[in-house]
């Protein structure tokens, strides 16, 4: 039971958080956008705006709504990745005995970001609330850019519902995210029943990343009805986020994921650019003062920049269909316990 106070709280936190725009059709499709999860990624906070602007100009003749969440409000008002903790790691914890929404000692600093992910969780449960938390109607995406020189690419987990969405973009698709990055607000929808995919539009602070983030959005709204593109600017929107010249549009799976312990004492070795090829051997950074080379050979994928983030990989060059993929198409989590052994979860 709640109180009306605490119901104008959660319509508080939703005003702030979320914006939306298009007709609230009885079967109409419902997109839902997460942008701004890092406080220094704001091309999809950008981009978004002028999508949601044309939006509301042209609602009647949307077939569907819109909805825009946005992510770490404070470490954005800051300019910075995040303030204690990374938002977008945060999210295996709800349901567990570490819930920190129920649970937590007191006297504790609790970092900023649990508090904003309460509030996301919030906002999320009030939109699926709206619609009586129809599962065929939503497609859930989120928007962020890299540290790196980069090409537009998509992130999944992956499922065939996910790969159906993610496919219609002539971009790489990134399989197996979940399996090396643990936490990801992805992975929480994803676990809610519902589809939802990750799209990576370039360099942080590279106009081209507001374009390919714009151009994405729109492209997505039309593929699920929400809003129609003329042939013309479909054409436009395919052509900007295509894939530069070397980068295969197809999938590519993470082979090797190396983490930081400490983002300070970790010095990523200039000169590459996100998907270059790679060497075995090859030397690619220093951590904590050990070189760390390229365990086989492939692609870099998201090469570390940053003093902020503790996720730096290597993947393959392009995903083959062994046992590891089979477990995937059947509808499994796949985790390596060791270079003989897989540890497979229902999803």
């Amino acid at each position: 039971m709640t109180t009306d106070t605490e119901t104008q709280k959660k319509k508080a936190v939703t005003a702030k958080r979320v914006k939306s725009a298009g007709a609230d059709n009885n079967d109409g499709p419902i997109v839902v956008l997460f942008v701004g999860m890092h406080g220094n990624e704001t091309a999809g906070v950008k981009a978004v705006e002028k999508v949601l602007a044309r939006l509301n100009e042209n609602g009647r003749d949307a077939g569907g709504r819109l909805y825009a969440v946005t992510g770490n409000l404070e470490a954005l008002s800051r300019g910075v990745r995040f303030i204690d903790t990374d938002l977008n790691r945060l999210w295996e914890l709800f349901n567990t005995d570490r819930d920190f929404s129920v649970t937590h000692i007191e006297g504790d600093h609790i970092p900023i970001e649990y508090f904003e992910s309460l509030e996301i969780k919030t906002a999320i449960e009030e939109i699926l609330n709206n619609y009586n938390h129809d599962r065929s109607r939503f497609i859930f995406a989120d928007l962020h850019t890299t540290s790196s020189e980069s090409c537009a690419f998509i992130l999944l987990n992956d499922s065939l519902a996910n790969r159906e969405i993610a496919r219609k973009f002539p971009v790489p698709q990134i399989l197996g995210i979940e399996e090396n990055i643990q936490g990801t607000l992805l992975s929480y929808i994803n676990n809610l029943g519902y589809r939802a995919i990750g799209f990576e539009a370039g360099a942080h602070t590279s106009e081209k990343s507001v374009e390919r983030s714009e151009a994405f959005i729109e492209l997505l709204l039309h593929y699920t009805g929400v809003m129609r593109l003329n042939r013309e600017r479909f054409e436009t929107c395919g052509e900007i986020i295509s894939a530069h010249a070397g980068v295969p549009d197809t999938y590519f799976e993470i082979r090797y994921h190396h983490l930081i312990e400490d983002a300070e004492k970790f010095q990523m070795i200039t000169g590459f650019s996100n998907f270059d090829p790679v060497d075995e051997g090859i030397p690619l950074a220093y951590d904590e003062g050990a070189l760390i080379r390229a365990p086989e050979s492939g692609r870099i994928f998201m090469p570390l920049y940053q003093k902020r983030g503790n996720d730096g990989e290597v993947n393959r060059d392009v995903a083959l269909f062994f046992v590891k993929q089979i477990f995937h198409l059947l509808g499994y989590r796949v985790t390596e316990k060791d270079r003989k052994t897989y540890v497979c979860y229902r999803r």
